[in-house]
């Protein structure tokens, strides 16, 4: 897996006619998340988290080996669980810490990967779970882990932000809003989007998708869908989902080191 944090450019958008019977623009209010990225290009963070992802990724001629990522666990990691509720929160419950080799094996069963019983099947996993979590482009303190430093950042919606967001767009579900990261704001000829969408806006994906892959069509406040390129390359474009997992670091003596998982099992 490439990071995404070191690869994310410019998006490539293409506009599609798509109107809704009795809304009028704009079709959602402009909504900012507050978002702490003070950590994304850490350079000592960046080239732990760049190891990392080598040492939990596949490499052409050498196998998957969980041992080669407990050096960057500490001795004992939290894990933590998240599950839609009823409500706006959605927070995480811990379940305790755990020695690295065990949490790792954890994420491994947790993401469903595999129905193995074998403890060594399910850390190769969990090798996966740390590669994903770990190229996610912005960390920061997130509050969704007590300002942990975290990938996946992103900043909380207060209830009357979604009931605006809710407002006018009551055919987009809950899951579809993302935020919009890094994302170049010209189309494929060219043209300029204009100031839209801003990063850390929420926007909402629409349910009309190119049948070709690489690409996510995100709805645009004035009406119609614009895609934006998402595949990993140099010229994608980054939308994280609302709702998050997040591998989390802490700074030690000896340098930084993963101190807790948390999956979203949603």
């Amino acid at each position: 897996m490439i990071l995404a944090g070191w690869l994310a450019g410019g998006g490539v958008a293409a506009a599609q006619t798509m109107r809704r019977e009795g809304l009028d623009p704009p079709l959602y209010p402009e909504i900012v998340i507050e978002t702490d990225d003070s950590f994304s290009a850490d350079r000592e963070l960046s080239e732990f988290r760049r190891a990392l992802a080598e040492a939990a990724g596949y490499r052409w001629g050498k196998a998957l080996d969980p041992e080669a990522v407990v050096p960057f666990l500490a001795e004992d990691v939290e894990f933590f669980v998240g599950q839609k509720g009823s409500g706006i929160r959605d927070e995480f419950v811990s379940l305790g810490l755990h020695p690295a080799r065990r949490a790792l094996e954890m994420a491994g069963r947790l993401s469903r990967a595999s129905d193995s019983a074998d403890p060594e099947v399910q850390s190769r996993y969990g090798l996966h779970v740390l590669e994903e979590l770990v190229g996610e482009p912005t960390v920061g303190r997130t509050p969704w882990l007590d300002g942990r430093i975290c990938t996946a950042s992103y900043g909380r919606i207060s209830w009357p932000d979604w009931i605006a967001l809710d407002g006018k767009l009551r055919f987009i579900d809950r899951e579809r809003w993302r935020i919009a990261g890094v994302v170049e704001p010209y189309d494929d000829r060219g043209l300029p989007t204009g100031d839209w969408p801003k990063r850390y806006q929420m926007v909402p994906v629409s349910p009309e998708q190119k049948r070709s892959g690489g690409f996510l069509g995100i709805i645009a406040p004035q009406g119609g869908v614009v895609f934006f390129r998402v595949f990993r390359s140099a010229d994608a474009s980054h939308f994280a989902p609302y709702l998050n997992s997040h591998l989390c670091f802490e700074k030690r003596d000896d340098g930084w080191a993963v101190t807790a998982i948390a999956l979203r099992l949603d």
